[in-house]
């Protein structure tokens, strides 16, 4: 609310971390804010977060007084559509000096999953649509959807800003990225006036990207939670077990493919939610139809890797060039740009970055914490060309963690 009140408003937010010794991690959320420039949203703030990794699962929020009023009936509602336990209470571990309200028993996500063969505290896509479509209601929409957690935890957040002028209700389309799953699937939630347009054009534009062209709309026992289903999808690097590739790195082809074939049909990316849990990760997008064409470019750090990387996609020939200047003035001549056999879906890699502190033995310091001047650096840059950040999904697996932001522009008329 403070930084609402000069102005600034949360618009993506990258996931750093990595391996502390053999069995530990860390997890480090980062916040991008930029201006309000065009003056969209009042100060205050709606805070959500998911406690699914606990039993019972809870959804805790924070916010003003009549929109947490509405919500108790509203969202209760909602939920309860899926599980009929939903109620709301605090308790001893979730006090009202800490939450304005607390949800028990929400369900959210698939849960532990021990002794199953699907996929633990992956979302469910229509019960996460159903919550934002509730709120959304209201005149807020999320900007942001940072992930807090560390040693194989994982809390998911929403932040959310209130609209000044709320407009109509606009169509929301949920999608998740199932790749530690043998098939890789990408797994939808939209209104059902769109869910035919949307499942063709993701899985169109995917066909056409090596390693996709076996991808069938297809939902088997595991998929019920979801409106459609996208199989056979390649949108990370994958497993890697037998490969000095690294695993789990988002594919800029694919993840392209997915966020300019929704752009060019008038879909803006609103914010990149993760979840995850017990070495899960599981990157997230929520969409607004405003029927207005978006560009999109993705960078993916890849800080956990020699050399360190950052990784670039969709952009104009002068952004790498400005890149390479700045990150030789940060982290020496060596810094240089360039691709390898391992990062070829990408436009171009800046190779000897330091975006972390690394792997920090015998010191104080944390490991993985991430540096402020080159992300400071990149959004810079890009801001130069028109691009803004509009989401950090979170890519990895286990101790491994991909940062990435994925950048978003109006089309201009021809």
């Amino acid at each position: 609310d403070t930084l609402g009140g000069r102005g600034f408003v949360p618009f993506a937010s990258p996931n750093y971390g990595g391996p502390v010794g053999d069995k530990a991690s860390v997890d480090w959320p980062m916040i991008i804010l930029k201006k309000d420039s065009e003056g969209l949203y009042e100060k205050e703030t709606l805070f959500i977060a998911l406690k699914d990794q606990n039993i019972p699962g809870k959804l805790c929020a924070c916010g003003p007084p009549e929109v947490v009023e509405k919500l108790k009936s509203n969202l209760t509602n909602a939920l309860q559509q899926y599980n009929k336990e939903v109620r709301v209470s605090f308790d001893e571990y979730d006090t009202a000096n800490d939450w304005d309200i607390v949800w028990q028993n929400s369900n959210i996500t698939s849960g532990m999953q021990a002794f199953s063969l699907a996929k633990p505290y992956f979302p469910k896509c229509k019960v996460v649509l159903s919550l934002l479509t509730e709120i959304y209601k209201l005149g807020w929409e999320l900007v942001c959807g940072p992930n807090f957690g560390g040693n194989a935890v994982d809390w998911p957040c929403f932040i959310f800003k209130r609209l000044k002028s709320p407009m109509e209700q606009l169509p929301l389309a949920f999608g998740a990225i199932k790749d530690q799953n043998m098939p890789g699937k990408f797994c939808l939630s939209t209104t059902a006036s769109h869910l035919q347009d949307v499942t063709r054009t993701i899985s169109e534009a995917l066909r056409r990207v090596k390693g996709n062209e076996g991808l069938k709309v297809e939902k088997d026992e595991y998929d019920a939670d979801h409106d459609q289903v996208l199989r056979n999808t390649s949108i990370t690097t994958g497993m890697q077990a037998f490969s000095l590739k690294t695993a789990y790195f988002p594919r800029n082809d694919s993840v392209l493919a997915i966020t300019r074939s929704m752009g060019e049909k008038g879909w803006k990316l609103a914010a990149c939610p993760m979840f995850g849990g017990m070495g899960a990760s599981w990157p997230c997008f929520l969409w607004q139809y405003t029927g207005k064409k978006m560009q999109t470019a993705l960078v993916a750090i890849k800080d956990q890797s020699w050399p360190g990387k950052v990784c670039v996609g969709g952009v104009e020939p002068e952004v790498g060039d400005a890149l390479l200047t700045a990150f030789k003035a940060m982290s020496g001549p060596e810094a240089q740009k360039g691709l390898d056999q391992y990062d070829k879906d990408f436009q171009f890699a800046i190779r000897n970055t330091k975006m972390t502190t690394g792997q920090a033995f015998c010191s104080m310091q944390n490991s993985w914490w991430p540096y402020g001047f080159p992300m400071e650096v990149i959004l810079g840059e890009l801001q130069a060309f028109g691009w803004e950040p509009a989401g950090g999904p979170a890519f990895g697996s286990m101790q491994l963690s991909w940062p990435a932001v994925i950048f978003q522009r109006e089309e201009k008329a021809q």
